[in-house]
């Protein structure tokens, strides 16, 4: 018997405790993480328009019109591949929608999901509503 009253263990009520903060923590901790993962995808993809915006740019002034060029809208890998750029999609749906002249261009990254949200970059001058996010639950 006196070997069992020298053996040290934790109690039950002490492991409950434990339990119990850890669930408090992990209550405050899963929502600031999902709202730090959105803002991490806008900013990427707010990061991802602008170098889109930047080579419709070097394009116009090498070409005198914007891509595509026709009402029809293109997907990411055509965005790569004509603007010679290497955008990864990572949880976005890229796209871009020109005119028939070659005048204007309209590029969107679309995250979709629970809180689906549109950014949106124009051929209109890079400021901060440009790009900016459209619609949707924005972050």
């Amino acid at each position: 018997m006196k070997f069992l009253s020298n053996h040290k263990a934790f109690t039950l009520i002490e492991l409950i405790a434990v339990v119990i903060i850890v669930a408090v923590v992990a209550a405050f901790a899963i929502p600031n993480y999902t709202k730090t993962i959105e803002r991490a995808h806008l900013k990427d993809a707010t990061g991802n328009l602008i170098a889109v915006h930047a080579a419709q740019q070097v394009r116009f002034s090498e070409q005198g019109k914007y891509w595509p060029e026709s009402a029809t809208t293109v997907d990411l890998a055509s965005i790569n591949t004509n603007l010679k750029l290497n955008i990864i999609a990572q949880g976005m749906t890229y796209t871009c929608t020109g005119d028939a002249l070659g005048s204007t261009f309209t590029c969107d990254a679309v995250r979709s999901g629970s809180a689906p949200y549109t950014v949106r970059a124009t051929q209109a001058v890079l400021s901060s509503g440009n790009p900016s996010c459209i619609s949707g639950a924005c972050p």
